[in-house]
């Protein structure tokens, strides 16, 4: 992560000013940022070893608020701060190396990316060139979620939150500084507030809490704390610190042997490097940052508190090789997950555990080539104006074009027709409101509104058929519109991540869906609609796992308020990636379209469907099989009547609008809808 280099400001004395005072490198507070783009990797390559290495980038924070606030502070009072000079500053630290990542990030995805891939690089490249990769992430998937190991920027949130910080910081202390107002004061004040919204939010608003710079502000302000205290309370708490040291001598040494005067050095070190090893491997991905965040920072804080005489600072982050690993571990932190993620997506899955290894020592490489060639010349040196002008200048076109791609959809026109028509239906051909109705996305909604989700057909006294499930439910719903609208009303319930299931253990399904559940059942109460139809991703890896084997629960509910008719839809095939992406490399090979191609964990999706089958009698409810309407031994359709424009999903399991149609299609005449019919 970027930031100042490790440069500590000595306080002055109460008499003296600190222009008089050269600034002392901190080889350890390089080898605290070793450590930290270490633990990140180690996440995102083998995340199931390292549960919690993703705090690294909370370490890089509180490094950051440290180093930046113990400059600005130290100019401010010696009156040698310029804005122009910190700006200057930034932009040739953080710029070089940045614009070499995403211009790369356009290569690569230039011959390896889809369009509707490239022209997600294209959003997230501009996003990355303005440094709001973080406000463009809330608005797609959490930084946990699936769909953001092929987002090959996504590491660029992080960045975005500090250049922010960078932004706003100088401008805050600088205006405070000319009132005469307490720096620390005002540093702790901001802090507080960020920290409160931080625990406000981390359950409500998650990705929220996660992505905002106003719930992550505190973070670095931690290190900006730190930073005035080291300059101007190191006298006060002269005393303190003494005492302190009498009484960690008395704990740990037997006998009246003169204190050692870094003996409080060594167990802040101490302390701080236990907390922050409890951190990487206890912390958890949900709820962070929350009250969790407290790790890591203030281990870090305790670390830096230490000072370079503390014995592990001294021994263990002052190494030569964890400095050398801390002095490019910038460019190795803006490398590794482009590399991680080009590999998962020109692979078509995970890479293996010996190609994760291997990328490792290449991001190494390639951290150190950026460093030497492109970052060393442009920062440093003559014709520093220059530089800086030129690199803002070359920021800004990398910007231009990341957007450019995105907005002529990853230049999709190069490709062939059929070609041109798959990706269409794969970037917006049936993701529209029109088809998927996305107001009735009601996650996290404490008072979920569906009335743009209730659609009259002739009778309008009462909904006739009401769909309850997750996002797949809102794909099928399209069918059930077409072929439904003129004997029915339609009434969708949509959560994303959320079967209509209650009861299970799932801690995630529980906390996430139980609220918009039982409201949906309270309406079913209120409504009563005649036929209940429920369908999830019931073969869906993650939360979803067994989750089908809660509907009992669900139908005894059902059946308490009066709802007899229940009809349970089985799960859609899944695809090991996109679809359309499929059928496009299939057309590349062979010129061809396949009609039908083996889904992903085939076998386990048969047995999924056979033992919802075999429940569904059970409970004495309806239950359709996908399975058996578009599957046989030789695979599942991949279209309609072998026609490019009627592919059956639009990604790996949604059905598209052609395809939520034709599956409907397929059983809208069987007896069981005849009981409603007028």
């Amino acid at each position: 992560m970027p930031s100042a280099r490790s440069s500590l400001p000595p306080p002055p004395p109460p008499s003296e000013k600190t222009q008089n005072k050269s600034l002392v490198y901190r080889p350890d507070i390089d080898g605290l940022r070793a450590l930290a783009v270490f633990a990140v990797f180690l996440f995102h390559a083998f995340p199931k070893y390292l549960r919690g290495g993703f705090v690294g980038v909370d370490v890089f924070f509180v490094i950051s608020g440290f180093l930046i606030s113990s400059i600005i502070f130290s100019q401010l009072e010696n009156g040698s701060f310029s804005f122009w000079n910190f700006y200057s500053r930034r932009i040739r630290r953080i710029y070089p190396v940045l614009i070499a990542v995403l211009i790369a990030s356009l290569v690569f995805g230039w011959f390896f990316l889809l369009a509707d891939e490239f022209m997600q690089l294209g959003k997230h490249v501009a996003a990355g060139a303005g440094f709001v990769s973080n406000f463009v992430l809330w608005f797609e998937s959490g930084y946990f979620d699936n769909a953001a190991n092929t987002k090959p920027l996504l590491h660029l949130w992080s960045l975005g939150i500090e250049e922010q910080f960078y932004i706003v910081w100088p401008f805050l202390l600088w205006l405070a500084w000319k009132k005469r107002f307490n720096l620390f004061t005002v540093s702790f004040l901001i802090a507080l507030v960020s920290f409160i919204l931080n625990l406000h939010w981390y359950k409500s608003k998650p990705v929220v809490d996660f992505f905002s710079p106003q719930t992550r502000f505190w973070e670095l302000l931690c290190g900006a704390m730190l930073a005035w205290a080291n300059l101007h309370f190191r006298e006060t708490l002269l005393p303190l610190k003494e005492r302190l040291n009498v009484f960690f001598q008395r704990i740990v040494f037997f006998g009246t042997e003169k204190p050692d005067s870094a003996l409080l050095s060594h167990v802040l070190s101490f302390l701080g490097m236990l907390f922050l090893v409890v951190a990487v491997l206890v912390t958890k991905e949900k709820g962070f940052p929350g009250k969790w965040a407290l790790l890591p920072v203030f281990a870090t804080v305790l670390l830096i508190a230490a000072g370079s005489n503390g014995w592990f600072n001294r021994k263990v982050l002052s190494n030569r090789v964890l400095v050398w690993f801390g002095m490019i571990s910038y460019p190795l932190y803006l490398w590794h997950w482009p590399v991680l993620c080009f590999a998962r997506i020109f692979l078509g899955r995970e890479p293996s555990y010996l190609m994760r290894a291997v990328a490792f020592p290449v991001c190494i490489i390639l951290a150190w080539l950026t460093t030497k060639l492109i970052e060393n010349p442009l920062r440093f040196g003559k014709y520093g104006t220059f530089k800086t002008i030129g690199l803002f200048v070359a920021m800004t076109c990398v910007g231009l074009i990341g957007f450019t791609v995105y907005k002529k959809e990853g230049m999709c026109k190069r490709y062939s027709t059929v070609v041109q028509t798959l990706l269409k239906i794969q970037t917006k051909g049936y993701k529209t409101n029109e088809v998927y109705l996305y107001g009735c996305n009601q996650a996290g909604s404490q008072k979920p509104d569906y009335r743009t989700c209730t659609l009259q057909g002739k009778h309008a006294e009462k909904p006739t058929i009401a769909i309850w499930g997750d996002s797949h439910a809102s794909a099928i719903t399209y069918g059930f519109r077409e072929h439904f609208r003129n004997q029915y009303n339609i009434w969708l319930r949509e959560t994303p991540t959320c079967p209509p299931v209650f009861g299970t253990e799932n801690k995630e399904i529980r906390l996430t869906c139980q609220n918009n559940n039982d409201f949906i059942i309270h309406e079913i109460e209120i409504n009563k609609p005649k036929i209940v139809v429920l369908h999830a991703a019931w073969h869906a890896r993650q939360i979803y796992r067994d989750s089908y084997k809660n509907l009992d629960n669900t139908i005894t509910k059902l059946r308490k308020i009066g709802i007899n008719n229940i009809l349970v839809i089985g799960p859609v095939p899944s695809w090991d990636k996109k679809l359309p992406s499929l059928l496009i490399s299939e057309f590349e090979k062979t010129q061809k379209i396949p009609a039908r191609l083996i889904p992903r964990d085939y076998s386990t999706y048969q047995k999924i469907d056979k033992e919802m089958a075999k429940l569904s009698h059970q409970w004495n409810v309806k239950y359709m099989s996908p399975a058996h309407f578009l599957c046989n031994d030789k695979g599942c359709l991949t279209m309609e009547d072998e026609i490019p424009d009627k592919v059956i999903t639009y990604d790996n399991d949604h059905l598209t609008g052609q395809g939520s149609k034709y599956l409907v299609s397929l059983f809208k005449d069987d007896p069981f809808f005849g009981i409603n019919k007028p």
